[in-house]
Formats: structure tokens, C-alpha cells, sequence
């Protein structure tokens, strides 16, 4: 690892910085979504003169000609010469994943972690128990701590995720900015609007009036394939004892992690785990269905039932991670662990939740402006 960061500042110490320049990257280059994309709309929109370059996992990703159209944005392939070439040369480094450890910051460039979610389960230097597949827990820390350092600001949503930043990634609290996460923006704001729903649905061959269920589970350290050097999780809910509870008026869609694969052939399951954009599957659902992600925290924003399939909470809770919540009192839903009771819970949900008292924690900063204050302190604290 060290040898490749010293290959890279050998290499780039002498590259210019450009002061106008923004390198955008979410998961690897596998999406364009989430935080840095509202971030780089409020940009787009508001100012002129930048330069913006989004990472993307492949030549042949699917967004590639989309992203193109817009005036001066182009794209680099995740791990390329032409990527490192870029981040050596940004100034503004707005991600939500860790990056690869060779790119060297220097100071006049300014690193923006968005990450991608407020944390239930433990994360980083907070984790105690902990069987990661690819990595020992020392390993693991360790690569938490030494991305950070590079970090210069830290978005938050709130002061619960702030005091769990600072913790599991060994952050002074000066390097936090707590104002909200700019891609909630989009729910906070268009959770009423029927036609950018409808249009979600024309777009996935949903029909518009049926009753749509978002199962969007979390990846497990233990299941991982060596064959494959990829996490896999297959949908337990995908099987008859489920499925046939319910008519075809009700319409479900599973959401795997991006960290995981599934070979598993989808029946009554619509995959939607190569959707780019969650915020739109979110928007159609009338209701979540989780175990240990973080997806209900924004999806709390649309007051909208939430249930927790739990069926191995045990070995997750012991073994795994840990939360950093008590799940009994402070979830905003049900949790269940057996399919019957999930079954139970989904057909005698109600339409509306009122989940104003937990927003009042974990979300009360979301009024659909965090974009916006988030890029004027940048400008005030880069």
C-alpha cells in the first residue's frame, strides 16, 4: 500500500491542481447517485466554470452516454491511469465510498466524504466482534484510519451520525459538517409528486395502482464466495411460503447491497438491485422491508410503514457487528423473525406512519435544502 502511495506522489508531485476542477466517484464508480450526485446538480445548476469528471466502473456502464450530455462533465474508468490522472489533479474530491489508498492529497486539495448512510450497525474502529470475510479487524480499522486522514470535511445528517463518524473513522469533530444529506433532498421534495411517481413505475412496468413492497436487505460478512471474490445474498423471501400469501395486486422488488450478487432466479421479485437511483424505488414503495441497513433512516423522511426481517438477528448481533442503537425501543417499526409474522405485519399495515419523533433525532435537519447549504460551506470551509 505504501509503496503505490509513493509511486502515485513520485509520479503527480509536480501535476497542477486546478481550482475549478471536481472529481465526482459513488461505489466504485458503480452508481451515480446518492449525495455527490445532488452535490454535482447544485454545482451544475448554480455555477459556472467548473469542471466536473464522474468515475465509472466500465466503458460500457449504462450511464456513460447520459452523464455526457451534460456541458462540461466527462467520465473516467475506476482505476485507470486517466482516473488517477484526474484526482491528481482536482481540487474537489466529493465521494461517498473510501478511495484506493495510492492517490495521494496533497494540501491544496480538499477531499468531501458524503458517505452513504446513517449508521446502524457498527462501523470501523467502533467494532468489537466482527468475522469479515476479506479482511482481519485489524485490517479492516486500519483501513478506516488511514482513508480518513485524507479527509477534509465529513457530511452529517445529524448529531447521532456526527458523535458515529467521529468515532468509527477517528475524525475530529471539526472536520464534520452537519447540515443534512444533500440526496434526500429529492425525497423530502418530491414524496407527494404523483407524476414523477408514476413515471418510476411506467419506467419499471409497475403498474401504477397496485400496492408496491421495497425489500432492501444488508450484505453479511460471512457470505462470501471465493470462486466468484464477491459477497452473495440470496432472498429469503423469494420462496412460496411467502409469496403465495399475497395476489398479484401487490407487486414486490428486492434491493440487494452493492456490495453483493445473487444467482438466485427472481419469480415474484422484481431485482431491482442495478436500479441506479434508490431514492426513485423508495419513492414508489408504500412500504420498507429491511433487517440491518441503514435504508430506513432516509426512508423514514416519507412517513411510510417500516419492517425489520430479522431472522438471524442473533448470530448478527453477537457475531457479526453489533448497532450502535437499542433496536428494541428506538427502530421505527416492527421487528419480525419469522415469515409468518412478516406476512402478518404486511397485510395488516397501515397506509401512513407517522415517524415525526425519530426524524426529530436521526433526520431534523432534511427540509430539502441540505444540497444547497452544503455547497455554500464548502465554498466558505475549502
Amino acid at each position: 500500500m505504501f509503496i503505490a502511495q509513493v509511486k502515485f506522489r513520485s509520479k503527480y508531485h509536480s501535476t497542477r491542481v486546478n481550482p475549478n476542477k471536481f472529481v465526482f466517484e459513488c461505489f466504485q464508480g458503480k452508481n451515480v447517485c446518492d449525495s455527490p450526485w445532488a452535490l454535482y446538480k447544485e454545482l451544475y445548476n448554480e455555477y459556472n466554470g467548473y469542471q466536473f469528471y464522474w468515475v465509472l466502473n466500465s466503458d460500457n456502464h449504462p450511464l456513460m452516454s447520459e452523464l455526457l450530455k451534460y456541458k462540461n462533465t466527462k467520465v473516467v474508468i475506476y482505476g485507470t491511469k486517466q482516473y488517477d490522472d484526474v484526482y491528481a489533479s482536482s481540487k474537489y474530491w466529493i465521494t461517498n465510498c473510501r478511495l484506493p489508498f495510492r492517490l495521494y492529497k496533497k494540501n491544496e486539495q480538499k477531499y468531501v466524504q458524503c458517505w452513504h448512510g446513517t449508521p446502524l450497525k457498527k462501523l470501523g474502529l467502533d467494532i468489537e466482534v466482527g468475522s469479515h470475510s476479506t479482511t482481519s479487524m485489524e485490517g479492516m480499522r486500519f483501513s478506516y484510519h488511514t482513508d480518513s486522514i485524507r479527509y477534509n470535511l465529513f457530511l452529517s445528517p445529524s448529531e447521532y451520525a456526527s458523535k458515529r463518524f467521529c468515532s468509527s473513522f477517528n475524525l475530529p469533530e471539526e472536520k464534520i459538517i452537519e447540515l443534512g444529506y444533500p440526496r434526500n433532498d429529492e425525497l423530502v421534495n418530491d414524496k407527494n409528486n404523483l407524476q414523477k411517481i408514476n413515471d418510476i413505475k411506467d419506467k419499471l412496468n409497475i403498474d401504477r395502482d397496485k400496492r408496491v413492497v421495497l425489500y432492501a436487505p444488508t450484505w453479511r460478512d460471512k457470505q462470501f464466495s471465493v470462486s466468484g471474490l464477491n459477497y452473495y445474498f440470496d432472498n429469503p423471501l423469494e420462496n412460496n411460503k411467502f409469496t403465495d400469501n399475497f395476489d398479484d395486486s401487490v407487486v414486490f422488488l428486492f434491493r440487494g447491497h452493492y456490495f453483493t450478487s445473487t444467482n438466485q432466479a427472481s419469480k415474484r421479485f422484481i431485482d431491482v438491485s442495478e436500479y441506479n437511483n434508490v431514492n426513485d424505488l423508495y419513492l414508489i414503495s408504500d412500504v420498507l422491508v429491511t433487517d440491518y441497513s441503514s435504508v430506513f433512516f432516509d426512508y423514514a423522511l416519507l412517513n411510510r410503514p417500516i419492517y425489520f426481517y430479522m431472522y438471524d438477528r442473533e448470530h448478527y448481533e453477537n457475531e457479526a457487528r453489533g448497532f450502535y442503537l437499542d433496536i428494541e425501543k428506538e427502530l421505527p417499526g416492527e421487528i419480525v423473525s419469522e415469515i409468518d409474522g412478516l406476512v402478518h405485519a404486511l397485510k395488516s399495515t397501515q397506509k401512513h406512519i407517522d415517524h415525526k419523533n425519530f426524524n426529530h433525532v436521526f433526520n431534523p435537519l432534511e427540509d430539502g435544502q441540505s444540497s444547497q447549504r452544503v455547497i455554500e460551506r464548502l465554498f466558505v470551509e475549502l
